[in-house]
């Protein structure tokens, strides 16, 4: 998963949680025109509900969300938009951490990306 799928997915989660609708995967069509709707009411910006089922992986789109559909997305959610977003959850640069590998002997050192860690973090949250 990269950085922006990432931050898709994050965005999806804070969607679940805001609406109290549970697992996004369960929503049907009517469920997408009315967080249409709720979109427009809280932003005054109108996404269809098609883009937003194109965002959620319901309907193919080989093309990634356009910039204003991000900063809609995020603003509903409280935020300014998606760079704000971006760079309080993760700005996709590959910051490597050094992290005490785990061996037999104990000894040696291995170098991750920030990335890569709140990737395994997100998918022990996501398990639990």
């Amino acid at each position: 998963m990269n950085t922006f799928e990432f931050l898709i997915a994050k965005t999806i989660k804070l969607y679940e949680s805001d609406t109290g609708w549970g697992d996004s995967d369960e929503w049907t069509n009517q469920d997408f025109v009315i967080l249409s709707e709720k979109i427009q009411e809280r932003t005054g910006i109108a996404l269809s509900h098609v883009t937003l089922k194109r965002v959620w992986g319901k309907v193919k789109y080989d093309s990634l969300p356009n910039t204003h559909t991000l900063d809609t997305l995020v603003q509903f959610l409280g935020y300014e938009n998606w760079r704000g977003f971006r760079s309080q959850n993760g700005n996709g640069t590959e910051n490597a951490i050094t992290v005490r590998q785990i061996n037999g002997n104990g000894h040696g050192y291995t170098s991750l990306s920030i990335d890569y860690c709140l990737q395994i973090t997100y998918a022990y949250v996501c398990s639990l």
